[in-house]
């Protein structure tokens, strides 16, 4: 399945998505609101281009992220920043936590209209993604505009991978176009790799939900509810979900039966639960309170609903043993890290496929209870309120806790350094004159006279040159090879006007666009050379010149040389249909592809320069074009040259072969 097949899906199916919610707001009214932010219509709003997006998907990712968000607004309070998700409850928490500090709105759905709509209107200066929410519309966009994309917090279950990889031909292109992947542990990152994440942008961080901690804030709160409840055994029911309140009820009757002064908080995870909760608890014979109308627990209700978000702290807090909801169904559970952090002990039902890893680790220190049924719910109460075995469980999970805390500084650095601030960023230098973009990491100051053979030859490090419509200089300083090219025009207006072209922003420039574009492609992981600098300077009212400096590749020779001297093995054919290939599988289209701008280093690896006027774009035509725009390169060199070791009956099919496996 292709881009543009999935695309053509991602349309079909968008009413019924739509049907789905408004169907889903007869329970929550919040699903209906706010639908033009799905496919991104109405006026864009320019204060936020240029933002850092941070995509937190739902409820639990945006609690992991919380603290990952605070530490980046108080470094850089300065900075835009706006947080998409697809749930109206993470929204909803999100608007609580953050206020007006940042801005949020719905991730939109992925056809190809509302993804190019959405990367238009924000422009976003670097976009990081919480967890696994990928969509391969949205990234082929974010990737056209040369926008970094971090996954930070990434986790990737077994089966999970396996879903993935049986849409590897949509997904194979996606993991490309991410700069990091920052993941929580060793086997997420091995998926990872075998998915196709190349092995330099994967790093093993740790897990954000681990790095949680009370405030003081969250202390004083809890401690006024505590004054009129002091005397009551409190349990908590957390993130519970239809199927378990009913096994819940008849554990909380048994424990009642031994615990006359007890009472048992349930917070669903779903709004749309409240009503039906409340409703439940009433039938079941218990004394109910609400959250939303109660600011503290009274005395004699039996069980209080906590129909209120982002108050789990508060309520772990109140509460010394906690079940951890979704486990009893198949859900896969939730984060037990938050009511831990909060002082409670933790009992869980067995399906927790969704944090194997953090309830392998309770488990093996002892620091989880499993339950199945109400009968050991029961149990798991009584055993827990046994001061010894209370205070053993609770050191025991204050130790995983702690032995795994540090991730939030550790992936912020990482997602920084990737995206938006670290030592190897491109800088930009704007004056009257124009524009120049460099790599800092190799050019520390940049300045016009880099861009003048003149400046070179003073320097003595012109190493050589080549000539063709235009003169390509080589530098050589110190290590380091250059390679210095004018743009300059060709056909019958190149006769004309050899180098001027007609104004436009600096972005879409020829030289800036070549430069931002291997950038990319480097990033993507493709063989390429790596751009050092580039320059566009305003010449008269509406025109401009361009110039470029690329590192030169080690021992590259390009075809057309290498032909004019010796006969290529099939080999080294295949290896040239194959860089094409990726090239290709990339969506990335050679204005140009000819037999000059191929090239194969002293390891035999293939390479492809010179990018002027080459892009992005989706599946056609142009990709057999772009072939048999090499195979005529090949014909007219062969009938040109006396000399040139290339016969297309024998290498051609090669070449076919290696772009074709």
């Amino acid at each position: 399945m292709k881009l543009w097949l999935y695309g053509m899906l991602l349309r079909l199916v968008t009413p019924a998505v739509f049907v789905w919610l408004w169907l889903r707001g007869r329970k929550d009214r919040r699903y209906r609101h706010h639908w033009s932010e799905r496919l991104v219509l109405g006026p864009a709003d320019t204060t936020l281009q240029g933002c850092l997006l941070i995509h937190s998907v739902s409820v639990g990712e945006t609690l992991a992220a919380k603290r990952l968000i605070d530490h980046f607004l108080s470094q850089y309070p300065e900075k835009k920043v706006l947080i998409t998700c697809m749930t109206p409850t993470a929204r909803a928490l999100i608007q609580q936590h953050f206020g007006n500090s940042v801005s949020c709105r719905y991730w939109p759905f992925d056809t190809p209209g509302a993804a190019k709509r959405f990367v238009r209107k924000f422009s976003p200066k670097a976009v990081w993604i919480m967890e696994t929410e990928l969509w391969p519309q949205m990234l082929s966009q974010l990737s056209r505009a040369n926008t970094p994309v971090a996954l930070l917090n990434a986790r990737l279950s077994a089966r999970s991978a396996a879903g993935y990889r049986r849409f590897h031909c949509v997904m194979k292109s996606v993991w490309k176009h991410l700069a990091i992947v920052s993941v929580q542990n060793r086997g997420t990152a091995r998926r990872m790799r075998v998915l196709g994440v190349p092995e330099s942008r994967l790093f093993v961080d740790g897990n954000l939900k681990y790095d949680i901690a009370l405030s003081e804030a969250d202390i004083e709160k809890a401690e006024s509810w505590r004054q009129n409840n002091s005397n009551r055994f409190i349990w908590l029911a957390s993130s519970t979900h239809p199927g378990e309140h009913e096994v819940l009820l008849e554990a909380y009757k048994l424990i009642k039966k031994e615990r006359p002064n007890c009472c048992l908080i349930i917070a669903p995870r779903h709004p749309e639960q409240f009503e039906p909760v409340a409703e439940l608890i009433q039938q079941s014979g218990f004394k109910l309170a609400r959250r939303s109308v109660n600011k503290r627990i009274p005395e004699d209700c039996d069980v209080f609903l906590a129909d209120s978000m982002g108050e789990m702290m508060l309520w772990g807090q109140l509460a010394s043993v906690s079940f951890v909801g979704g486990s009893l169904i198949d859900r896969g559970g939730h984060n037990p890290l938050e009511v831990i952090a909060a002082g409670s002990n933790v009992m869980s039902g067995r399906n927790v496929f969704n944090f194997p890893h953090v309830y392998a680790e309770l488990a093996k220190a002892g620091a989880v209870r499993w339950v199945d049924n109400a009968e050991d719910i029961q149990e798991a109460v009584n055993l827990i309120q046994q001061a010894a075995v209370m205070k053993e469980q609770h050191d025991a999970a204050k130790s995983v806790l702690q032995t795994h805390q540090g991730a939030t500084l550790r992936v912020l650095k990482r997602a920084l350094e990737y995206t938006l601030t670290g030592s190897g960023m491109i800088k930009t230098e704007q004056s009257p004159q124009g524009l120049i973009r460099y790599d800092s990491d190799i050019i520390e100051t940049i300045e016009d006279k880099h861009f003048t053979a003149q400046y070179w030859q003073q320097q003595k490090a012109i190493a050589g040159n080549s000539t063709g419509r235009a003169t390509v200089w080589f530098i050589q300083q110190g290590d380091l090879g250059l390679l210095l090219r004018h743009y300059y025009r060709g056909g019958l207006v190149g006769k004309v006007n050899k180098d001027r072209f007609l104004r436009e922003p600096a972005d879409k420039s020829r030289a800036i666009h070549e430069f931002d574009l291997l950038l990319k492609l480097r990033g993507l992981g493709l063989p390429v050379p790596r751009p050092v600098a580039a320059r566009m300077e305003k010449t008269a009212a509406f025109s401009y010149k361009a110039d470029i400096l690329v590192e030169v590749i080690p021992g590259a020779v390009d075809v057309y040389r290498l032909l004019r001297e010796k006969q290529l093995s099939a080999e080294l054919w295949q290896k040239l249909g194959s860089v094409i290939k990726e090239l290709h599988d990339t969506g990335v289209y050679h204005s140009d592809l000819n037999c000059h701008n191929l090239m194969l280093d002293d390891k035999d690896k293939a390479w492809i320069v010179d990018f002027d006027k080459c892009d992005f774009r989706e599946s056609g035509d142009w990709k057999e074009a772009n072939i048999q725009r090499l195979l005529r390169s090949l014909r007219k060199e062969k009938e040109k040259n006396e000399t040139f070791y290339w016969k297309e009956s024998r290498d051609w099919p090669e070449l076919l072969t290696g772009y074709r496996r």
